[in-house]
């Protein structure tokens, strides 16, 4: 089974678009080789005992997707069935390393001194790349209000606003720091994330959000506002009812999530406008 055996939500893209989707792709492909191969010579990039370390887990992860994009976006013959195996692949990965790091006794997967598990928190935004990858393979948008590629996506980025936020607040919580300190996010890690999710954005151009933003200056600032306030008032929040160097979540937490479902909130609503005045 091909892309010509399915009705697929893949369009061609711009001169533009496809440079930039390549040149993304490609800076994160060399990145997160290097990070596999670091691991692999015994000699890990930015490694710390008492700090988040990239994992090679999340490296691979992250090589595969952006494989899997570049040979669906270059391949007009790509096999769907191929894709499928190889998202598949990473979402069972990283939903079984979910499993093993909430079930399995800290002490025990804490001594794997070798090695660096992924995060729960990285591991829910992969898992999330994952079903958006499925998601524009399989499913034609935007002919219904229900935006799930643009919600997967959107929700894909709440792990590294948190990872930010810890980083900004000198929180263990939010950088998903668990019984082994070397198990979090990373810096490595939430840039190798944001490369992926803006190569996702630019290589999609049927997301609602394009459409959004190309009806005018007013839609882009309003979502700008929105987009914005979900890291800045968490950040505001914590730095007056809270403080730096705390530990556990605190009420900016709550904030982020209110401030991810009222953009999302936001989206579905206009595409429902959308799909009424279409109607």
């Amino acid at each position: 089974m091909t892309r010509g055996d399915v009705a697929r939500d893949i369009v061609d893209l711009t001169p533009l678009q496809r440079r930039l989707t390549s040149g993304l792709d490609a800076a994160l492909a060399v990145a997160s080789a290097a990070v596999v191969l670091s691991w692999v010579l015994g000699r890990p990039l930015l490694y710390s005992q008492a700090a988040p370390v990239t994992s090679p887990f999340t490296a691979f992860s992250l090589l595969v997707l952006v494989l899997v994009r570049q040979a669906r976006l270059r391949d007009p013959d790509w096999p769907v069935t191929l894709n499928f195996a190889m998202t598949g692949l990473v979402l069972g990965g990283n939903v079984s390393s979910i499993v093993m790091i909430s079930l399995m006794p800290a002490k025990l997967w804490a001594s794997f001194s070798a090695v660096v598990l992924t995060s729960v928190m990285t591991s829910i935004g992969l898992v999330l790349f994952c079903l958006y990858d499925l998601v524009i393979v399989f499913r034609q948008t935007p002919r219904s209000a229900f935006l799930l590629d643009d919600m997967l996506l959107h929700l894909a980025l709440v792990p590294g606003g948190l990872s930010l936020l810890g980083y900004l607040l000198g929180n263990p919580t939010y950088l998903s720091v668990h019984a082994d300190p070397r198990v979090g996010i990373s810096v490595l890690e939430m840039g190798l994330m944001a490369l992926y999710a803006a190569g996702a954005v630019v290589s999609n151009p049927r997301l609602f959000l394009w459409g959004f933003l190309a009806s005018g200056w007013t839609n882009r600032l309003v979502f700008a506002g929105l987009f914005a306030n979900q890291f800045v008032a968490p950040l505001v929040v914590a730095l007056i009812f809270s403080g730096t160097g705390g530990k556990g979540p605190g009420i900016e937490l709550f904030v982020m999530l209110a401030g991810v479902v009222t953009t999302i909130s936001f989206l579905l609503l206009q595409a429902r406008v959308q799909v009424r005045q279409a109607g």
